[in-house]
């Protein structure tokens, strides 16, 4: 009975828990779960850090990143979905 009323009172001290972070991320105080985590400048310095402890990750970061800064410096404007189906036929 004891174990019982102990894992009642920890299951419902986790669901407080879960609502108050995802009140707490509705005010856009932080991250929890909706939102996932954002994929700006830290996950980039976070793949050049790995990639220096594990030299294979530093080609997934030169292709995933080059290829990119390639399409930009190009020049040439991007095809339009649309257009590229059309020019297939």
């Amino acid at each position: 009975m004891r174990l019982l009323v102990w894992l009642i009172v920890i299951v419902a001290a986790a669901l407080l828990v879960d609502r108050l972070l995802l009140w707490v991320e509705k005010a856009g105080w932080i991250n929890y779960r909706r939102r996932g985590l954002s994929r700006g400048g830290a996950t980039y310095h976070m793949l050049e850090l790995q990639s220096v402890f594990n030299p294979g990750t530093e080609e997934v970061i030169e292709v995933k990143y080059g290829q990119d800064k390639e399409a930009d410096e190009s020049g040439v404007p991007p095809v339009p979905e649309d257009d590229e189906q059309d020019s297939g036929r």
